[in-house]
């Protein structure tokens, strides 16, 4: 057997690092969702909806993007992403409770604040997407489909990972979800995976992209009335595919101090994460100048009012920090080789990339609903980010219990490529 196999990739038994931080984020997100729930069931208006949709979005895009990257990268065949596959994986699919529990929180009692057209009986002809039913139902059933794939998609990607011995030791948890693995796919042949992976890839990217633009139509640009733009839903994607890979090197940076994972993370996948930042940032400007252009050539007064908001005015100094975030900054370092060889400044690009991402979600979001908001002015807008985030960074620690953070049989070979 390759000896990769059996390396120390998950977590290193009695971490006492790792359980103390899984303690304590975990207690902040048990804190904060308590406080959330006290407000839904006192005072729902008083929660600040905007900033509940902003964080809410932002987090969506980005950590699906993690297994649509691993998806991309087997269809364009590449080998050096092989430390990022599993972290990808685990990374969307620790959201997607959230995913689903939010969106229902936002439904049920955010809509009101959100929605102009929702109780406006005098909004003249209506839509269909200007219907409650509709919003709820398109949304919930694209989000189930995507997060049902990507299950399927990681559950393919750990066969080949399980030993029939596995599936008796660990918690009850790690035994059940390790059976049903065994018990679903029987044949544990990497050949066979990586075959079954290579066909599901475009499945999922079709389900992704499918839900993504009903959650960018219906959390950013049906908030704000005559707005209609269709390159709304591809500049919000291209986004995701920008901040999210950010997201995903973050993350490994940080899970490095807790996992041994430095033999497998080296040169080769920083330079190679840098080149593909590097690309995504060059197709994210070309994506905001698709939107720009043709609103203010054409001087459409609907569409690029909601840009002129944005730029200008009150969240002039936002949207210019936004740019300088995910494309001056970016740009200006990433064409220099020795930023895409050191994992401090490569780290902190991602930073600064996902920080100006960030910004952009705010601004698609908030700009149309309050005329002078400022990021972070109250103890409840903080609260509302810390719920979605902990809760976040919670499941995903506490997934790495269950999964080995590293894929063995997809190390196998990585140092030659």
């Amino acid at each position: 057997m390759n000896s990769t196999y059996d390396i120390a990739i998950g977590v290193p038994a009695g971490s006492q690092t790792y359980a103390r931080t899984l303690r304590v984020i975990g207690s902040i997100f048990l804190l904060s969702t308590a406080w959330l729930v006290y407000m839904l069931a006192t005072s729902p208006a008083s929660v600040p909806w905007p900033f509940f949709a902003v964080n809410y979005l932002f987090l969506l895009g980005l950590t699906q993007f993690g297994i649509c990257l691993q998806a991309i990268i087997r269809l364009a065949g590449g080998a050096w992403s092989r430390p990022f596959h599993r972290l990808g994986e685990v990374s969307t699919l620790a959201y997607g409770p959230i995913a689903i529990i939010g969106f229902l929180v936002i439904f049920f009692f955010g809509r009101h604040e959100l929605y102009f057209w929702i109780g406006d009986s005098g909004i003249g002809h209506r839509s269909p997407f200007l219907n409650e039913s509709f919003l709820l139902w398109r949304n919930l059933i694209a989000q189930l489909v995507f997060y049902s794939l990507a299950k399927l998609f990681f559950f393919l990607s750990l066969r080949p990972d399980i030993r029939a011995g596995d599936a008796e030791n660990g918690t009850w948890l790690r035994r059940l979800t390790y059976r049903a693995v065994l018990t679903l796919f029987k044949d544990g042949d990497p050949a066979v995976a990586q075959r079954r992976l290579y066909y599901l890839s475009p499945v999922l990217l079709i389900a992704c992209g499918i839900a993504q633009t009903f959650i960018a139509w219906d959390l950013g640009m049906m908030l704000v009335e005559h707005y209609h733009s269709t390159v709304y839903p591809l500049y919000f994607m291209v986004g995701n595919m920008l901040a999210g890979t950010a997201l995903l090197l973050l993350l490994l940076i940080w899970m490095s101090r807790m996992i041994p994972t430095e033999a497998h993370f080296g040169v080769h996948q920083l330079k190679s994460a840098g080149v593909l930042l590097t690309a995504f940032t060059l197709l994210w400007l070309y994506m905001f100048w698709a939107q720009f252009f043709v609103s203010w050539f054409g001087n459409l007064h609907h569409e690029y009012g909601v840009l002129g908001l944005q730029m200008f005015g009150h969240y002039g100094v936002y949207f210019w920090t936004m740019m300088l975030c995910v494309f001056g900054i970016p740009i200006g370092t990433l064409i220099f080789a020795p930023v895409k060889r050191m994992r401090w400044s490569l780290g902190l690009l991602a930073l600064i990339i996902v920080a100006g991402m960030w910004l952009n979600r705010y601004l698609m979001v908030v700009p149309g609903l309050i005329e002078g908001d400022r990021p972070f002015s109250s103890l409840s807008e903080f609260l509302v980010a810390v719920v979605l985030f902990s809760g976040f960074l919670t499941i995903l620690l506490w997934s790495f219990r269950l999964v080995p953070m590293l894929s063995g049989w997809q190390l196998r070979g990585v140092d030659e490529t």
